[in-house]
């Protein structure tokens, strides 16, 4: 016998959908919270991407691959076993890295509906107010659309195809040249691309002699970095990482996160792509881009506990009037705390100035000058970004 059940009512109906709705948005929210409790907040992140090389190619390949190999042994560093990249060939694994989505990009030619208005990891940090800049050698100018430049290739440059000022799109700052990488590395964004170009990405040439050029070329321009990215107290996170394999390993890229706040080991869970950029949108509480949404993060080669780990107690710190006019005052108790800054950006992710609380409880910051809009801040303690906010200037 076949029975006919009775019509659910609409109105329940939309009820229950909107019930479901908010049972999984309470669900993405208290997973991301959970997240961000166990990963590392760093202060700053560094990614070096290279070029067409398999995970079994380039570790332990002492011989033409030395330097990587040292930091990979290294206290600081965690090697992963199978991170997988997406597809091949290049371009899209770079648009999958930086948003969750190869855009549908399938080849290496210039993207036909380019600039995008999807997600994206540098539009999401600005929108936190953070920063984020890409250091391509041999772009030939700040914010250049160019498609090649000597070896430099936009393929690799995924930042590019973000440049506007529509839907989640960023300004062209954002897209430097190698040689405006800071030599202060206090200095740097809260999350970098370090993009070589095709003669020192392991790209050009074949097998060895392309590992030899480009672990030759890192060991020449991020030794120092290195060195100090190894020290607690910058609480700075390094990731070495590849766009795709050579075609014949299943797309197992060499990847080694190397901190402070790294646990030494060999993690043999697979990953993709994806992973890395999920794991940085949950360190910095951000939203999530494209397939990154799906993806669970990176999160068993963390140190539990560890200095760069131990943020400060604090209590809340006041920041009013908001909107402010020609004065804005920050109040609260870490402020008296010695070393505390207070850093000021603009919507762009541009530093405007960097205010130390000189061990005061309370702070007056001279907004008189300021243009009318949004601006964020981070304040600083112990070398920990321990509050972030915004505030309006309306003069």
């Amino acid at each position: 016998m076949i029975l006919n059940p009775t019509p659910v009512p609409s109105s329940l109906r939309l009820q229950k959908t909107a019930a479901s709705c908010l049972c999984v948005l309470l669900l993405l929210v208290s997973t991301s919270q959970i997240f961000a409790q166990v990963l590392p907040r760093p202060a700053h992140i560094v990614i070096l991407i290279e070029e067409n090389q398999a995970n079994t190619e380039v570790i332990g390949n002492l011989q033409y691959a030395p330097f990587i190999n040292q930091i990979a042994a290294d206290s600081e560093a965690n090697v992963f076993a199978n991170m997988f990249a997406l597809q091949h060939p290049s371009q899209p694994n770079y648009l999958d890295l930086f948003s969750g989505d190869n855009q549908g990009v399938q080849d290496d030619g210039l993207p036909l509906n380019y600039p995008f208005t999807t997600p994206n990891m540098a539009r999401e940090l600005l929108d936190a107010g953070l920063t984020f800049v890409t250091y391509s050698q041999d772009l030939p100018a700040v914010g250049s659309d160019v498609v090649s430049s000597g070896s430099y290739v936009r393929k690799h440059n995924p930042v590019t195809n973000w440049v506007g000022t529509g839907q989640n799109q960023v300004p062209d700052t954002l897209n430097q040249p190698y040689t405006a990488f800071p030599t202060d590395f206090s200095q740097l964004p809260t999350v970098s691309y370090v993009v070589p170009n095709e003669d020192s990405d392991m790209h050009n040439l074949y097998g060895n002699p392309a590992i030899a050029n480009g672990d030759f070329w890192f060991k020449e321009h991020l030794d120092s970095f290195i060195t100090w990215c190894a020290k607690p107290e910058n609480n700075t996170l390094f990731i070495y990482t590849f766009d795709e394999d050579d075609g014949g390993s299943a797309n197992n890229i060499p990847t080694v996160f190397y901190g402070p706040m790294v646990q030494h080991g060999h993690d043999a869970t697979s990953y993709t792509l994806y992973s890395i950029l999920r794991t940085i949108e949950d360190m910095y509480g951000l939203g999530y881009a494209g397939a990154a949404q799906t993806t669970v993060p990176i999160l068993d080669c963390w140190k539990t506990a560890t200095a760069v780990n131990t943020v400060p107690a604090i209590s809340a710190v006041k920041c009013y009037p908001n909107p402010a006019a020609s004065t804005l005052q920050f109040e609260g108790d870490i402020l008296t705390s010695t070393g505390t800054l207070i850093e000021i950006t603009d919507v762009t992710g541009s530093q405007l100035e960097t205010i130390s609380a000189t061990g005061a409880r309370k702070v007056s910051v001279n907004t008189a000058a300021y243009a009318n809009g949004m601006y964020f801040y981070n304040l600083i303690s112990a070398a920990h970004t321990v509050q972030s906010g915004k505030f309006v200037v309306a003069h």
